[in-house]
């Protein structure tokens, strides 16, 4: 099928084609109702003719008997007269009768009229010079019932053809509603076809464009349908590859520039590292405090740069090759080991409700996720409060909610509490230092296994995180690689 130029001339073309049925139903009922019409015209003229000549027809017959047989008892000329210029009239409605167009059966019963009218003309004079008028009664008679049966044929005609007209009407009406009720639903078909064509490729559009906001770089942009449309699609794939480019150009970038700092920022900790160890006793307070300063600065750089790498890893959907059937609670008691200095030289609790659940993941990238919220809500939570870690299963989902009881995040910074480098408020006006990475690269590795990272409202004080992971029994993972091979 050619494709369509434009969006518009296939809505133009869509549109002609949707009221097509309905506009050829109301061209055949047009033309229907003006044939019915003009044949109904025509019948009516026709009934009027022929009704109002075998009126006229029948009141001369009457005039030509009443005056024949008067002539015959008073033998006045003048009578014959009249009966001639009764008969003369006769005929001419006669003439109209006949062109009227009557039936077979009335031409016949016609000619009968006219043979007996023809005979009793003749016989008139003859019957009166005899003085009998038994032949005349007799041509008179069989005349008045030709006239009386022919208008009966006449008002039967004109009663059948009424008939004939309204079973005509009804007929028609029939055929009318027949072709609405099957044109209508053929237009909404052709309208919803049409709909279908001319919505489909702008919601590939919208797709498109929604998986571009939302960082979908993987997926290739094809849209068919309108060349124009086509067009947009095909710059949206243009968009899409130099996105994916500079995506590669900027993980490059970080990885190279991390490579490069890593290396003089090593020497930078190992020498103050040095400084402190072997020249301990020959520093002064001061000096001593700024080689602390020089080493504790080294290792926060070096904690931001491999906060870079990480993060430059994270982006992206994760290797499916890669990935193994991983104990969540496990990972998640262990971390929760890790944490107990640190919670203790707080002043810290831990509330901790853990089940037994399976994802299949990165191993690595699991306890980063569960380690970057732990020690945000450490870092958060004020001396002597309580943390809530919860592991618990939905349907299908893991899901683990930490809650701590800092400050919380505002409902403005929900939405860009997520992105790369930004601090809330709740850490800058804490002074509490972060690289603003960590959560960030949390969600990226949450949403490479097809989960979910949200911020819940909480009922008091603190920030309520929560990550939902599809479930995987365990073994399950290993068991389908296994069949692959």
């Amino acid at each position: 099928m050619r494709r369509p130029n434009s969006l518009s001339w296939l809505t133009i073309f869509g549109f002609g084609l949707a009221i097509l049925p309905m506009v050829l139903v109301i061209l055949s009922i047009t033309l229907t109702i003006a044939q019915f019409a003009e044949e109904g015209q025509s019948g009516i003229l026709r009934a009027v003719a022929l009704s109002d000549s075998a009126n006229r027809m029948a009141n001369a017959v009457r005039s030509m008997e009443r005056y024949g047989l008067q002539y015959t008892v008073l033998q006045d000329s003048a009578l014959l007269v009249l009966f001639q210029q009764s008969y003369t009239d006769y005929l001419q409605v006669y003439k109209r009768f006949v062109a009227a167009g009557p039936s077979a059966a009335d031409r016949a019963r016609l000619q009968r009229l006219n043979e007996n009218l023809a005979k009793a003309r003749r016989a008139l004079p003859l019957t009166a010079l005899e003085g009998g008028r038994g032949s005349l009664d007799r041509y008179f008679n069989a005349s008045s019932r030709e006239m009386q049966q022919l208008q009966e044929d006449v008002n039967h005609g004109i009663s059948a053809q009424v008939q004939q007209l309204g079973d005509r009407a009804l007929q028609i009406k029939r055929l009318t509603l027949l072709e609405v009720l099957l044109a209508l639903p053929l237009t909404i078909a052709v309208a919803v076809f049409f709909i279908f064509l001319i919505t489909r490729p702008i919601k590939r559009l919208d797709r498109a464009i929604t998986g571009l906001g939302d960082g979908d770089l993987e997926s290739s942009i094809q849209v068919n349908g309108p060349k124009d449309i086509a067009a947009l699609g095909d710059r949206l794939e243009w968009l899409r590859q130099r996105l994916l480019e500079l995506e590669a150009t900027k993980v490059h970038f970080l990885r190279q520039l991390s490579h490069e700092l890593k290396t003089p920022l090593t020497a930078i900790r190992e020498g103050a590292e040095l400084l402190q160890e072997d020249l301990n006793t020959g520093l002064g307070a001061e000096q001593k405090e700024i080689v602390e300063i020089v080493r504790d600065n080294s290792l926060r750089l070096q904690r931001l740069i491999e906060d870079l790498l990480r993060f430059s890893v994270a982006e992206g959907t994760a290797s499916a090759g890669m990935q193994q059937s991983i104990p969540l609670h496990e990972v998640l008691e262990e971390l929760l080991q890790s944490y107990k200095p640190v919670l203790r030289s707080k002043g810290l609790r831990m509330d901790s409700q853990i089940a037994s659940l399976w994802v299949s993941a990165h191993r690595e990238r699991i306890r980063t996720i569960f380690d970057n919220l732990l020690s945000n809500a450490v870092k958060f939570s004020p001396q002597g409060a309580t943390i809530r870690v919860h592991l618990w299963q939905q349907g299908d989902e893991a899901i683990l909610d930490v809650i701590d009881a800092g400050p919380g995040v505002a409902r403005e910074e929900r939405d860009k509490i997520f992105d790369i480098l930004y601090r809330g408020s709740a850490s800058e006006a804490g002074k509490i230092e972060g690289s603003g990475l960590g959560l960030a690269i949390t969600k990226e590795y949450v949403l490479s296994y097809g989960g979910r990272l949200e911020i819940l409202d909480n009922e008091g004080h603190g920030a309520h995180f929560q990550v939902r992971l599809p479930v995987r029994h365990p073994g399950s993972v290993e068991s389908g690689l296994e069949r692959l091979r």
